[in-house]
C-alpha cells in the first residue's frame, strides 16, 4: 500500500495520547464574561441568526450586553471579537 501523500491521511491519533486543552491555542482559560458571551451566541444562533446585525440585536435583545453593561453595536462586537481572536 503507497501512503497518502495529504497530511493527517492513514493517522489516528489516540484518545488521550495528546496535550488537548479546552482553550486550544489561548493564553489562558476564558473568562466568566466570554463562557456568558458563547452560551449568549449560542443561543442567538439558535434562533436563527445567521448576518453581523441579527447576532447583534439577538444579544441585546437578551440582555447580553459587552464587557462595560452597554448594549452591543456592530463595531463593538466586531471589536471585541477581534480582542477575543488574539
Amino acid at each position: 500500500m503507497i501512503p497518502s501523500s495529504e497530511p493527517g491521511q492513514g493517522h489516528i491519533e489516540a484518545p488521550g495520547g495528546f496535550a488537548n486543552p479546552v482553550w486550544q491555542t489561548r493564553a489562558s482559560v476564558p473568562g466568566a464574561f466570554e463562557l456568558d458571551l458563547v452560551a449568549a451566541l449560542e443561543e442567538v444562533f439558535a434562533a436563527g441568526a445567521t448576518e453581523l446585525e441579527a447576532v447583534v440585536e439577538g444579544l441585546n435583545a437578551h440582555h447580553r450586553y459587552d464587557r462595560n453593561g452597554q448594549a452591543w453595536t456592530q463595531e463593538s462586537f466586531l471589536q471585541e471579537l477581534a480582542v477575543l481572536g488574539r
